[in-house]
């Protein structure tokens, strides 16, 4: 089995290595990849008890986890108030130590999203005011040569706008310092927090028979914002006026747009960085996405946006993992041998049994490389933590021309059905343990699991 480092190192990267650094950096992707599906003990970085029977508004949630260029962990919860807090880790590879690095909590002001530069220098953090009238953008550098211990890293207000209920802020952009809001089922909103200019731009009409077609992500990828709905993924030219980082075009992009089955219904989806390809006669964009479907399943994809030489869209299928009430036609090809993992955790834990399960969270680390899952049965008492790993180079997969649609899930046809995702058990927490959201670093194989009542447990 090849070893891939989950995160693409440039040549100029590996130029400033020395061999040793080299050695020991392959040695250490090595390891992660072999214990990465063993199973795990946990620890608690955050222990909350909560003996009120009001838990909405009495502890601070946990809505959102991820790890920050794989040295922080963000963790944003929304309760009585909102509440920031982002730990330092000390050492990525050794056992899991964590240092405060920044704190905030407010009622007034609820965090909702998070982006960090392309340069890995700047987290923006995005909040709206309890009373849905307002957002705000705070930023935090995580440039560690500019601080010092005597002044440590503060939370500096970039800029505030006005909202309007029922908009919700779903995505940010720290380098265009661009908000995109879902307004209605009609349009969204653009808004350039720094300078206050926004532009409102129309959906296409759903679909005759789709009751709601509901945002549930959305992403800048060059001149296009990629709009992730319940039944579709859509694609439309970002404004060029809004900031000064996107330039005028002397095409007119189209709108781009690729459904699911009809039978597919996504709530949340669970996306990894953005690539891009930029070459003398192409502009590729391309990220990997996970979602999971009450009544078929988890189902691991790869979201192709080509601007140049003519603007395409499509969703060509990873993997697929049947569950809950999943009839045969859903069921994926399997693995081949050669690339199943060669280490089988030992009883009780292994190739996860997944039958009538509901899924609660579910993440894919910022490179696409391994995934995670959170499951329970309706005969267990207790809720199984599965990890994955994704064997295939995502950035090969345009090659195969093989791209959902309504007809590659349900036709009997080995050669177009997804790839069947080998889910191995690797942890399981008590069934009072609520997890809602989860998180997972590719390159050091950790994992982060919210619960409902704020506790933050590390795998």
């Amino acid at each position: 089995m090849s070893y891939v480092l989950p995160r693409p190192l440039s040549e100029s990267e590996i130029a400033t290595l020395s061999t040793l650094q080299l050695e020991r950096l392959i040695k250490t992707a090595m390891h992660v990849e072999q214990v990465w599906l063993l199973p795990r003990k946990d620890s608690f970085l955050v222990k909350e008890r909560c003996d009120s029977d009001d838990i909405e508004n009495s502890v601070p949630r946990v809505r959102y986890l991820a790890f920050v260029s794989d040295h922080y962990l963000l963790s944003l919860a929304v309760g009585s108030e909102g509440k920031i807090n982002l730990w330092k880790i000390n050492d990525v590879f050794a056992p899991f130590a964590a240092e405060v690095f920044v704190t905030y909590a407010s009622s007034t002001w609820y965090p909702c999203a998070y982006h960090l530069n392309t340069a890995g220098s700047v987290l923006a953090i995005a909040l709206t005011h309890v009373e849905l009238v307002a957002a705000r953008v705070l930023t935090i550098s995580l440039d560690t040569s500019r601080s010092s211990e005597s002044s440590p890293p503060l939370l500096v207000t970039r800029g505030e706008f006005s909202i309007f209920p029922p908009q919700v802020i779903r995505a940010i952009d720290a380098d265009l310092e661009l908000a995109l809001l879902s307004n209605t089922a009609l349009s969204f909103e653009v808004v350039n927090w720094r300078t206050k200019v926004q532009a409102t731009v129309a959906l296409r009409a759903n679909d005759p028979g789709d009751l709601w077609n509901g945002i549930t992500a959305m992403r800048i990828c060059g001149p296009y914002i990629l709009v992730f709905r319940m039944h579709t993924v859509e694609a439309y030219p970002l404004p060029s006026h809004i900031s000064s980082g996107v330039g005028e075009r002397s095409d007119i992009l189209p709108q781009l747009t690729f459904r699911f089955p009809h039978t597919m219904t996504y709530r949340r989806v669970s996306l990894t960085k953005t690539t891009r390809i930029e070459e003398d006669e192409s502009e590729i964009y391309g990220l990997s996405a996970l979602a999971n479907d009450l009544f078929h399943g988890i189902f691991h994809s790869y979201v192709e946006l080509t601007v140049r030489p003519l603007p395409s869209l499509s969703v060509l299928p990873l993997g697929v993992r049947p569950m809950a009430i999943a009839s045969a036609q859903f069921v994926a090809a399997p693995l081949p041998e050669d690339l199943l993992p060669p280490l089988a955790p030992p009883v009780p834990f292994g190739i996860v049994q997944d039958r009538r399960t509901f899924v609660s969270a579910w993440a894919l680390g910022d490179y696409g490389r391994r995934g995670m899952w959170v499951t329970r049965s309706r005969t267990n008492m207790i809720r199984t933590v599965v990890a994955f790993t994704n064997p295939r180079d995502v950035s090969n997969t345009s090659g195969e021309g093989r791209v959902w649609s309504d007809d590659s899930l349900q036709a009997n046809v080995d050669s177009e059905m997804p790839r069947l995702i080998h889910g191995q058990v690797v942890h399981d927490i008590p069934l009072r343990d609520d997890i809602t959201v989860c998180a997972v670093s590719d390159t050091t194989g950790r994992m982060a699991l919210g619960s409902w009542a704020g506790s933050i447990t590390i795998l």
